[in-house]
């Protein structure tokens, strides 16, 4: 029967606790001491570039706040080249620098790095030491694949249009709104044109085409010009006289007095503008003379004693009645100077001779009236 040396036991016990004492001294700086990486990347469309972010941790036991790298290299695969990457933010730190262990072991080291979209894969690789001198026996590494390549895309510029507005007045006051939308547009221009008076008039312009817009005198005062997609107006002020203007032909007009009438007549130039005039006696109907530019007409009105006729029309600068004014070689108890009404008609040589005064006396240019600018009438004896 064998016996169990208590003793023996003892101190085999004894010398196993120390020796695993001493391999948990030996192991815990390794294993407390360590550093660990992290990438992602993204891809950079704008610029078709990958862009790869690296994460740094490093971990020590208490009492140990600080470190440095003494490694830290990359490099970036493309199809089967290696070329050397830089890590932005990432970097050695050389003996003797101050601080010679400038990252806390709390805070993480983050760098970024760009890669050509063609890129298959980057790897980084970094060695710690912490400020207890203790160093990483083994460098840590990370790497990342791509499967795909980062392409370029290219975003077309939104559509626009390209507007502008030209602002004419002719001689009569009515503007011209020419409105543009040039060939470089890629978009409809959508105008909006507003006057006084209520005036408003709208307009889609196609790339490289134009549109007219006539605005009438009275509607002109004040002209606004804008465009969908432009903040600020295209035109807003009063339209700019027009130049060099050659005012419309002026009218003419004479009035004379026979034995038996009282004749009126109105001249118009071919380049004049329609005139309207209205003659009202103080005895019997009103008569009206429309007179067309290239056009020359007459009215007449019976002679008797104490016959007044009143010319009126817009912008007349005088409606003083005109009078009729018995000629002194008129045959006594012929036409004219009778107080009710004109007398029968005279006939034979006389009425010829009477007639025949008369028209001479038309066509010599009696006394004549001016329409001016504003087309206002003056008759004068």
């Amino acid at each position: 029967m064998n016996r169990l040396n208590l003793r023996r036991a003892a101190a085999l016990a004894a010398g196993a606790l120390i020796g695993l004492a001493g391999v948990a001294i030996a192991a815990s700086p390794a294993s407390a001491h360590h550093s660990e990486i992290k990438v992602t990347a993204e891809c950079d469309t704008a610029k078709g570039e990958w862009v790869t972010t690296w994460t740094v941790r490093t971990y020590a036991p208490a009492g140990v706040s600080s470190y440095r790298l003494i490694k830290a290299e990359a490099s970036a695969l493309t199809g089967e080249a290696a070329a050397p990457l830089a890590v932005a933010g990432i970097a050695t730190t050389p003996d003797g620098a101050d601080p010679q262990y400038p990252h806390k072991v709390s805070d993480a080291l983050v760098g970024t790095a760009r890669l050509a979209g063609t890129a298959t894969a980057a790897s980084l690789t970094v060695q710690a030491e912490w400020d207890n001198t203790f160093r990483e026996r083994d460098a840590k590494s990370a790497s990342i694949k791509f499967s795909e390549s980062c392409d370029k895309v290219v975003t077309p510029p939104p559509a626009q249009a390209n507007p502008t507005a030209t602002v004419t007045s002719d001689c009569a006051g009515e503007v011209t709104v020419k409105l543009d939308n040039s060939a470089e547009a890629t978009k409809d221009a959508a105008f909006t044109l507003t006057g006084t008076d209520g005036f408003r008039e709208t307009a889609e312009v196609a790339p490289g085409k134009s549109a007219t817009v006539k605005v009438p005198a009275k509607n002109a005062g004040k002209i606004k010009v804008t465009e969908a997609g432009q903040e600020q107006p295209l035109f807003d002020d009063k339209p700019a006289e027009a130049k060099d203007c050659v005012e419309p032909g002026e009218p003419s007009g004479s009035y004379q007095s026979t034995c038996d009438e009282l004749i009126f007549q109105i001249e118009n130039p071919k380049d004049g503008k329609t005139v309207e005039i209205t003659f009202t006696p103080n005895k019997g109907e009103a008569k009206k003379l429309v007179v067309q530019p290239g056009e020359t007409k007459t009215v007449t009105f019976k002679a008797f004693e104490g016959l007044k006729v009143t010319p009126t029309a817009d912008g007349l600068d005088d409606s003083e009645p005109i009078a009729w004014e018995k000629p002194k070689d008129c045959t006594p108890g012929g036409g004219g100077g009778q107080t009710d009404g004109p007398t029968l008609p005279v006939t034979g040589p006389q009425a010829g001779a009477i007639a025949g005064g008369a028209l001479l006396l038309l066509a010599a240019g009696a006394v004549l009236f001016v329409m001016a600018r504003r087309r206002r009438v003056r008759f004068t004896a």
